[in-house]
């Protein structure tokens, strides 16, 4: 048994070696510049979906790419109440809460905030702070709310939030961004857009 068991470990690092060889890491950043309004009508209307919803980007690798990391910047983000603020990614069928309800009721102004798996530096162990005052910075995927609930189109929510669920997934498809504010009387935007920043392994 132990023999079997010892051939199977050996020959699995044998495909993955000739997996790697067969292919090299490529890291591109696509961004969507365009304003992201919290919500569409704001500032008269002050609660659900954001416009554009989704925001989208097209990423470009060549055929038979896989996603081996991935990260999301989200760029000039203010408002006057934080913890209203959820955003879901959508790519190839799978989707995350990346970021929902940090920041309590203290206002953001034109910050720029980094969502990255490897995060070590937020308040809270590499999370950004749940009740108080959120600043820039690189941050953990965080969802604090646990169950999410987006307007249409907006697939049903994922209440995980990590974006190593999107690892080897085709790198070629779309990446949808829905924002969505679940509560009322406060509004902002994501004034520059987002980016997604993509670590794939391309065939050779």
């Amino acid at each position: 048994l132990f023999v079997a068991l010892g051939l199977l470990v050996v020959a699995s690092l044998a495909n993955q070696k000739q997996a790697d060889a067969a292919t090299r890491l490529v890291t591109k950043s696509f961004s969507n510049s365009r304003q992201i309004t919290i919500p569409e009508g704001a500032p008269t209307s002050t609660a659900g979906a954001a416009l554009p919803y989704p925001s989208a980007i097209t990423s470009s690798f060549p055929r038979g790419s896989k996603v081996r990391d991935v990260n999301v910047t989200l760029r000039s983000y203010t408002h006057t109440f934080p913890d209203d603020v959820d955003v879901l990614l959508v790519h190839a069928g799978k989707n995350r809460t990346i970021m929902s309800d940090a920041g309590g009721d203290h206002d953001v102004s034109n910050i720029t905030i980094k969502l990255d798996d490897e995060a070590f530096n937020g308040p809270v162990g590499g999370l950004a702070p749940g009740d108080t005052q959120l600043a820039g910075g690189t941050f953990k995927p965080f969802n604090y709310s646990g169950g999410d609930a987006f307007d249409f189109p907006a697939p049903t929510a994922n209440a995980k939030s990590a974006l190593s669920g999107f690892d080897g997934l085709s790198a070629r498809r779309g990446w949808k961004l829905f924002v969505d504010d679940n509560g009322s009387s406060d509004v902002g935007k994501f004034a520059g857009g987002w980016t997604v920043h993509i670590k794939a392994a391309v065939p050779q």
